[in-house]
């Protein structure tokens, strides 16, 4: 198959596991973040952290906000249009008003090397951390709507995550999963 031909139904089970990557990462670095201890006695890490966990912000709000995916883009809208059950129990996702800029932020500053990164103040963590429980509530509706074909390997690679990484988090059930960060 071409590299960059579009998403097609077959590999919705094995998008939802890169899903399950990238979501899992999201909320251990936001753990991690939040141990002021660790962000004070480890700079170097904790900035790697954080901009991990930003990469892994940018990457959900794509997956989730994108309408029209170019190529070989893959988000919430694959499900819907590929998966009957799916767009069932899925409503129309609103993007928000600060999307663009907040996306437009992250891209310019960690997807490329732009004037930006010197000219304009860089944002401070509340800037981004602000729009984390929208995510949290997009992956609750997203995983409520989901059929169970695409939940199992979703779950199954959220374990593995979990044994890789020696730490529990809490599992995104669809009935409640946002965090206190």
């Amino acid at each position: 198959m071409n590299p960059s031909a579009p998403i097609v139904e077959s590999e919705l089970p094995i998008a939802v596991k890169h899903l399950a990557f990238d979501l899992f990462y999201f909320g251990l670095y936001r753990s991690l973040i939040k141990d002021f201890m660790f962000v004070l006695t480890n700079p170097a890490a904790s900035q790697a952290i954080t901009y991990a966990l930003l990469l892994h912000f940018r990457v959900i709000l794509d997956f989730f906000y994108t309408t029209q995916p170019i190529k070989d883009d893959c988000c919430v809208t694959h499900f819907i249009q590929l998966s009957p059950a799916f767009k069932a129990n899925f409503p129309a996702v609103v993007r928000p008003l600060w999307l663009t800029e907040v996306r437009d932020s992250l891209h310019k500053r960690l997807a490329h090397m732009t004037a930006t990164r010197w000219r304009e103040p860089r944002p401070e963590m509340d800037y981004y951390r602000k729009y984390f429980g929208d995510i949290d509530g997009l992956t609750e509706t997203f995983l409520k709507g989901i059929p169970a074909d695409l939940r199992t390997p979703f779950d199954s690679e959220w374990s593995n995550l979990e044994r890789a990484n020696r730490t529990a988090l809490p599992k995104p059930n669809g009935d409640q999963f946002r965090q206190d960060f």
